[in-house]
């Protein structure tokens, strides 16, 4: 597979800070968050941004202070019950109420790492043929190295750009994608708006729909937040179970018309292994081999969740449908 364009081989517009002329709706969905969006929150307040912004809070059940903080702050929940949320169907409902052009999704643990995050992150859309756009998650501190270098795999220190037009092959890491940290044209949203028959992943598919729609993708990594949580090995498995489950319902994954992730997990254990070894880590990359067998396990047998005995399925995850 080819590498995808970087951020520096964009027109000039993409890589200076042009005039904001993007209104945004800024989507917070969060429970019990309390403790972090009292940090958080002033951030997002501060941030340098001269357009219009507002802000849509979803809440599924608070009871540590959250929904009375943000109401000090201007800014009144929507609430649903707990047993109603859902990735999906819960994002839909936020965006349902969003009036600006670009909506931002941010999580509640989420932290900006600069007054320009917002800027960064929707200064693409000044250019239409960007469909989306997603930022960097920088690791917390004292997160374990196994966790911390997944997350550095995943959002480099390096921009990308997709373009289906412009891919060698399709394949499903084209559809990488995380609303913990992103943006979306208001008008692509009400087109493709989350899927709300998967677990999760969601993201991933709203992300296919942008890009089969002729639209491109931008990871800017300079739209960075402090993100990231730690995953046991049944987590990890778990995880990747859904995530087989709910891209194969959405036909990223088995589907003929998409390349298998097959290559990509290979090409993953390769760069842990060499990771963890080069650094002197060895029982790291020991783990990596399990936690990465976990995972493999996990995708392979959510791609046949819905061949399997629906009392496995609801063992492995209890939030998945059948």
């Amino acid at each position: 597979m080819s590498k995808p364009p970087s951020i520096a081989s964009l027109p000039p517009a993409h890589r200076t800070l042009p005039p904001m002329s993007a209104s945004v709706s800024l989507v917070l969905v969060m429970k019990n968050e309390r403790k972090n969006i009292g940090r958080i929150f002033p951030m997002v307040l501060s941030q340098e941004f001269d357009a219009p912004v507002e802000y849509i809070y979803v809440d599924s059940g608070s009871t540590d202070g959250t929904i009375e903080f943000m109401r000090a702050q201007g800014v009144e929940a929507i609430v649903i019950p707990p047993e109603e949320f859902h990735h999906g169907r819960t994002r839909n409902l936020a965006a349902s109420h969003a009036k600006n052009d670009v909506i931002v999704f941010l999580s509640g643990d989420a932290a900006p790492t600069s007054t320009r995050w917002l800027s960064n992150l929707v200064r693409h859309f000044d250019d239409p043929k960007v469909g989306a756009v997603y930022g960097r998650q920088i690791p917390p501190e004292g997160m374990g190295a196994m966790r911390r270098h997944a997350l550095e795999h995943e959002y480099p220190a390096e921009g990308f750009v997709r373009d289906i037009t412009a891919a060698v092959r399709i394949h499903p890491g084209l559809f990488r994608f995380s609303n913990a940290n992103s943006a979306v044209r208001r008008e692509l949203w009400r087109q493709f708006p989350y899927n709300e028959t998967v677990v999760l992943a969601e993201d991933q598919g709203m992300c296919r729909d942008v890009l089969m729609a002729g639209y491109r993708v931008i990871y800017d990594p300079e739209a960075a937040v402090i993100h990231g949580h730690e995953r046991s090995l049944w987590g990890e498995f778990q995880f990747a179970f859904e995530n087989g489950l709910s891209l194969t319902r959405m036909r990223i994954l088995r589907n003929p018309e998409i390349g298998g992730e097959f290559g990509y997990g290979l090409q993953r254990v390769r760069d842990d292994l060499q990771y963890f070894v080069s650094n002197g880590h060895f029982v790291c990359a020991a783990q990596s081999l399990l936690v990465n067998t976990a995972k493999w396990l996990g995708v392979q047998l959510g791609k046949r969740g819905d061949e399997l005995p629906r009392a496995w399925v609801r063992r492995i995850s209890p939030k998945a449908r059948p």
